[in-house]
């Protein structure tokens, strides 16, 4: 990026700013350790300190847990008039410091140079620095009132070159050797919700937004308007994370994922007018995209993935249910350098609908649609570390290394391709009419981690659609149970947490452990859970995070499922093992789940699973689903399920990632991380299962003797011993992947989503 001053003096000035604009709380007293923040003591060790800055002049947002960027002290201009630049940048970093929300009120906010959202160091309860994912930036925007915007101001300094790019907005992680170094792997619960962002005329060099990140982290609800600027977004959201709901409009390219963590999924996106390419992927592992709209101004290709440098593990991708239009009849649609796999997409006026740089290709239709059913193309990287791996396409057993393609032509796309992947346009918020505060009169929840607030909570859902979680820790000694129309929303995924602290009433028997939170079994339910965490400590066995059991139009929206000890990282764990499901989704459980991440490892015995998914009919699908670490049998496991389709998975470790036994219709979308299978294992194991897809699953090879001091994350092992895939018939006789293939498609019988 181009720098306006000598890299000396500008990290000097950074530095300076950073410390004048932070409380002294917020950093270690040794010098020798800057940008850290201190250990968090109480009320929760490791957490959330619940104190409300006397500074901010907004007391009633602030209460809440929002810091208002237009009141005292920062006064930034909602008008557009002034430039808001300092005030934006101070609030973002007071926000961040005080582990609270940066809120924008309804208005134009703008700007001359970089707002830099930076995530700092931690310093834990046993002495080791780590990542702050609970400090991150979260910049939110009201929905009340016109979405506020933040403008970049017609050409400002530094914007003018796009061979140098500058970002408008940039979200990244300090490392932990080097806190100049961005380590975007520790990067999580990063957070722009609901912000739209512009470029002004005359910045043909400007990036509206970075944002590569992993757990937790996610872009959400925005519009960018780079019509006079170079790119929408920059970067991508995987491992835990996502992008969703967003629109870009104009710019030279629309998403550039050259650089992601691994899995990244898209959903939802659409893309407007980019004068060169929408989206331009050569991240790690598999790109999902998922609900995808592009209307091109130009000949294309309008989707693009490049080789990586040959490279095993980058670059590949999954395109499902979406469409492309040429409003000019003409050029290529998609061209893919890796492998690529297509199931459901609609492409109007192409000349090509695929065409790739080996010369392999789908015919368009100049005068209409094509529908590209399913398509299979692997693509053979070159030889790594003198290992060869491989792309094939599994079809009912049979192994092929041949394109495998499905299209019709003169098939329209039905109305609700996208939004059959989004939440509601009137999603509920804590502006919403109606809804009830649980801090309030007359509730008066405490959210102090030891009042019991079981009573309180659940009379706020008795009477109410809608209830809102101000920042705390709300303490339960019984589940708190859901009715069909429950809307509960928090401030954010780290800051609202419903816990549990002891074996109090509900959860005093680990012989039959109760929720945190039960949905109602449901099958047309519209039970929202977003924006909140639910803790359940690793050494109570009485108690798990959540029972979902809501179908129809659910959601459960950047929900943070927490088993850390209440005493901290120097806590060793609980030594009960733990043998049930931290989360389990049963009876009429489905709707759409955006971002579910876990990966605890401590206490678990065989039949742990950090999400289980049984006797279900769905649909139900899952935006980014990141189970790992976990030391049980599997991470992850469908069991006796139904229409499962899971848009973006990644892991970590030795175990397997997801099991699928006794079930149907499940669909796996893009596969990443660096778990490896012990040997004779498999990542993915299945069981009677008569339909059902596994598409681009790639793993960044981890090579022994690798071994990480977490045994969540395990060792590395020689690739040619283990195996990605193993199915078991019912015959009682198994299939297995040859251990090199990385299949582009892994396919049984004929799977649809059920939507």
């Amino acid at each position: 990026m181009k720098l306006d001053l000598p890299k000396k003096i500008l990290t000097s000035v950074v530095v300076l700013i950073f410390l004048s604009c932070a409380p002294q709380t917020a950093f270690t007293k040794d010098d020798a350790v800057p940008f850290t923040h201190q250990t968090v003591w109480e009320p929760v060790v490791d957490g959330v300190v619940q104190v409300v800055p006397e500074e901010l002049r907004n007391e009633r947002l602030a209460t809440m847990g929002f810091v208002d960027v237009t009141g005292a002290p920062f006064l930034a201009d909602p008008t557009g008039v002034k430039d808001s630049t300092i005030a934006l940048q101070r609030a973002v970093n007071f926000a961040r410091d005080h582990q609270m929300v940066c809120y924008f009120p309804s208005g134009i906010y703008r700007i001359s140079d970089t707002l830099s959202c930076i995530q700092n160091r931690y310093l834990r309860s046993n002495g080791k620095i780590s990542g702050g994912p609970n400090f991150p930036c979260v910049l939110l925007g009201s929905y009340s009132g016109p979405r506020p915007t933040i403008r970049l101001s017609p050409g400002s300094p530094g914007y003018g070159d796009p061979t140098q790019p500058k970002y408008v907005i940039h979200f990244w992680a300090r490392g932990l050797e080097d806190p100049e170094k961005r380590k975007p792997n520790v990067s999580k619960n990063q957070m722009l919700i609901n912000l739209d962002i512009v470029i002004g005329e005359n910045n043909p060099g400007a990036v509206a937004l970075r944002h590569r990140a992993a757990q937790g982290s996610a872009i959400e609800e925005c519009t960018i308007d780079v019509t006079y600027g170079l790119t929408g977004i920059e970067g991508g959201i995987g491992s835990g994370g996502s992008v969703a709901g967003i629109t870009v409009i104009g710019g030279k390219i629309g998403l550039d994922l050259r650089e992601t963590q691994p899995a990244t999924t898209i959903t939802g996106i659409t893309l407007i007018k980019q004068t060169e390419t929408a989206i331009l992927y050569e991240g790690r592992q598999s790109l999902c995209a998922v609900g995808i709209r592009i209307i091109s101004a130009t000949g294309g290709p309008l989707v693009k993935t490049l080789a990586a440098g040959g490279k095993p593990a980058q670059g590949q991708a999954c395109l499902i249910d979406s469409e492309i239009v040429f409003e000019v009849p003409g050029g290529i649609a998609i061209s893919a350098a890796k492998s690529l796999y297509l199931n459901n997409v609609y492409v109007k006026g192409a000349s090509k609908a695929v065409f790739n740089p080996d010369g392999s290709q789908i015919p368009g239709n100049l005068n209409g649609w094509v529908r590209i059913i399913e398509y299979a193309h692997g693509v053979q990287p070159k030889k790594w570390q003198g290992y060869q791996f491989q792309s094939p396409v599994y079809i009912d057993g049979k192994r092929s290394v041949e394109n495998y393609i499905r299209t019709e032509v003169g098939k329209l796309p039905p109305l609700d391709l996208q939004a059959r992947h989004l939440w509601m346009s009137d999603f509920p918020h804590w502006e919403s009419r109606g809804a009830a505060n649980v801090k309030a009169p007359p509730y008066l929840a405490r959210g102090d981690s030891h009042t019991d607030d079981s009573a309180t909570i659940q009379q706020a859902v008795d009477e109410n659609e809608i209830v809102f979680l101000p920042k705390g820790y709300y303490r339960v000694t019984r589940s708190i149970k859901l009715r069909p129309i429950s809307k509960v929303i928090g401030v954010g995924r780290h800051l609202s947490v419903i816990m549990v602290r002891s074996t109090d009433n509900d959860f005093t028997n680990p012989a039959s452990p109760k929720p945190l939170v039960i949905s109602s079994s449901t099958a047309n339910a519209k039970t929202i859970i977003a924006f909140c965490g639910l803790l359940v400590p690793g050494n109570l066995t009485g108690a798990y995070a959540l029972k979902w059991q809501s179908g129809g139009d659910s959601l459960v929206r950047d929900v943070n499922f927490i088993t850390q000890p209440l005493s901290g990282y120097k806590s060793p764990g609980g030594a009960e093992e733990r043998n049930l499901p931290l989360v389990l989704v049963t009876g009429n459980g489905g709707g759409r789940w955006y971002n579910f991440f876990q990966e605890s490892h401590r206490g678990q015995g065989r039949d742990y699973r950090h999400l289980l998914i049984h006797d279900t009919d769905g649909p139900f699908a899952i935006y980014q689903c990141n189970p790992e670490h976990a030391l049980s049998e599997t991470n992850m496991e469908i069991r006796s399920a139904r229409h499962v389709s899971l848009y973006g998975v990644k892991s970590e470790g030795n175990r397997c990632v997801i099991k699928i036994e006794d079930s149907d219709h499940v669909r796996v979308f893009g596969y990443g991380g660096n778990a490896a299978a012990l040997e004779r294992q498999s990542l993915f194991v299945i069981r009677n299962a008569p339909d059902f897809l596994i598409a681009n699953a790639v793993d960044s090879p981890r090579m022994p003797p690798v071994k990480s001091l977490n045994p969540g994350i395990g060792r590395g092992v020689d690739p040619t011993l283990w195996y990605m895939i193993s199915e078991e018939l019912g015959s009682g006789k198994e299939f297995k992947t040859l251990p090199l293939d990385r299949p582009v498609i892994y396919r049984r019988g004929d799977p649809v989503s059920g939507h």
